[in-house]
């Protein structure tokens, strides 16, 4: 594979055709596979970023469903307690903001 690294390290152009790699200019070669990152952009691969989600995807992954939170609000009406607030507020120290 021929290939070029562009100036943010990413992988560029590439073919694994010498004729059309000589014709673009590249004169790098590997074997090694290239992939996509989430970023859209080609790397190496096992150098390709990894995505960390935010807090605030974290939360809304963990966050019961908004039928269930209802559920739960109604419950706690009838009940005198504070499901609800416990649960949300444990996910919200689980993962703070920034």
């Amino acid at each position: 594979m021929f290939y070029e690294i562009l100036s943010d390290g990413t992988i560029g152009r590439s073919t694994p055709d010498e004729k059309v790699a000589k014709s673009l200019g590249l004169t790098l070669t590997t074997d090694r596979e290239i992939v996509y990152g989430y970023d859209g952009k080609r790397y190496f691969k096992g150098d390709e970023p990894i995505y960390e989600p935010s807090y605030t995807e974290k939360r809304v992954a963990e966050y019961p469903s908004i039928g269930d939170q209802l559920d739960m609000l109604y419950w706690d009406k009838v009940n005198s307690t504070e499901t609800w607030r416990e649960t949300i507020a444990k996910i919200k120290a689980k993962y703070p903001k920034g």
